[in-house]
C-alpha cells in the first residue's frame, strides 16, 4: 500500500458548483419536472446521481413545462433570452464568478472597446460570455496567439477564461502594456479558488512520488491542474474514479501519493478513491 497520501485542503466542489448542485436537487424533491440546459456541471459522476433522482439534461432548448436550470459555466444571451420567453420556470445557476466575465465582456462592448479573452474558444463559459460582444472580439489561449488580435484595435479590453493559470492572463496583459498607441483595460475575471487548487496542487506534486488528480475528462480547470502538475512531476495521472487506476498500472508500494481534485469533484468521488487507495495490498491495483 501506499507508504502517505497528501490531500490538498483545496480539492473539490467550488462554491458556485455546490450550490448549482444543492439547488438542484432540492428542485428534484419539489417538483416533477426538472431540467437542466446543458450539462449542470463537468463531472459525469455527479449528473448520473442526478439523473437518477430525475433531472433531465436538455442539449437544445425546449419549451418545457417545468423548470429549466442554466448550468454552471452560463449560457449565449441569444439562449438566455429564448428562455426566458418560454413557459419554463427559468433557474440561473450560472457561476457567479461566470456571471463577473459576461458583465465585464458586456461592459467594455457597450463602452466602445474591443474585446479580448485569454481562453479556450470551444469551452460552453467562452462560447457564452463572448455572445455579450457580438463580433467585435477575440479570443486567444495565450500569449503565443496575440497576432490573432486585430491591429487596428485601437481600445482594447481584456478579461480571462475564470479558470486558465494566472501566469497565462498576465502575460499577455504585460505584452499589451507595452503598446503604446492602445487605451488598454483590464479586468481581472479569474477564480481565486481555482487559483488556489493550481498553487496548492503544484506545491503538493514537487514532493510527492505520484501525483493523482479526479475529476472528469471534460472539466477544464481538473486538465489545467494535471497540466501543470505533470510539468513538475511526470508521475502525474488524471482520473475520473478509482477504478481507472488499474489501466495505468500504477506502483503504489511505499510510495507518497499526492491527491488534488477539480472544482466539479464532488467529496464522496475523493474520499472513496482515497479509501481504495488505502485498501490497495501489494502495491499495484
Amino acid at each position: 500500500m501506499a507508504k502517505k497520501i497528501i490531500l490538498a485542503d483545496s480539492a473539490g466542489v467550488c462554491f458556485g458548483v455546490e450550490k448549482a448542485v444543492s439547488t438542484a436537487e432540492e428542485k428534484l424533491v419539489q417538483e416533477q419536472n426538472v431540467f437542466s440546459y446543458g450539462p449542470l456541471i463537468h463531472n459525469p459522476q455527479t449528473i448520473e446521481k442526478l439523473e437518477n433522482k430525475g433531472l433531465k439534461v436538455l442539449d437544445k432548448i425546449e419549451n418545457k413545462k417545468g423548470t429549466i436550470i442554466i448550468r454552471a459555466h452560463g449560457i449565449t444571451i441569444d439562449d438566455q433570452n429564448t428562455l426566458e420567453s418560454n413557459d419554463s420556470n427559468i433557474v440561473d445557476m450560472t457561476c457567479p464568478i461566470v456571471k463577473k466575465l459576461q458583465f465585464a465582456v458586456k461592459s467594455l462592448y457597450e463602452n466602445g472597446f474591443h474585446v479580448l479573452i485569454v481562453g479556450d474558444h470551444k469551452h460552453p463559459e467562452i462560447i457564452g460570455a463572448k455572445s455579450y460582444a457580438k463580433d467585435d472580439i477575440t479570443i486567444i489561449r495565450d500569449l503565443n496567439q496575440l497576432d490573432q488580435l486585430p491591429k487596428e484595435k485601437r481600445k482594447i479590453g481584456v478579461v480571462a477564461q475564470t479558470t486558465i493559470p494566472v501566469e497565462d492572463f498576465w502575460k499577455v496583459v504585460e505584452k499589451l502594456k507595452k503598446i503604446k498607441e492602445i487605451e488598454l483595460k483590464i479586468i481581472d475575471t479569474l477564480c481565486d479558488d481555482i487559483h488556489n487548487k493550481q498553487i496548492e496542487a503544484v506545491e503538493i506534486a514537487k514532493d510527492v512520488d505520484i501525483m493523482l488528480v479526479i475529476g472528469g475528462k471534460n472539466s477544464s480547470n481538473t486538465k489545467e491542474i494535471t497540466k501543470m502538475c505533470k510539468d513538475i512531476n511526470s508521475e502525474t495521472h488524471q482520473i475520473e474514479t478509482f477504478d481507472q487506476i488499474s489501466d495505468l498500472n500504477i506502483n503504489f508500494k511505499d510510495k507518497v501519493v499526492g491527491i488534488s481534485a477539480g472544482a466539479s469533484t464532488p467529496p464522496w468521488l475523493i474520499k472513496k478513491t482515497i479509501d481504495n487507495l488505502m485498501m490497495v495490498k501489494n502495491g499495484t491495483t
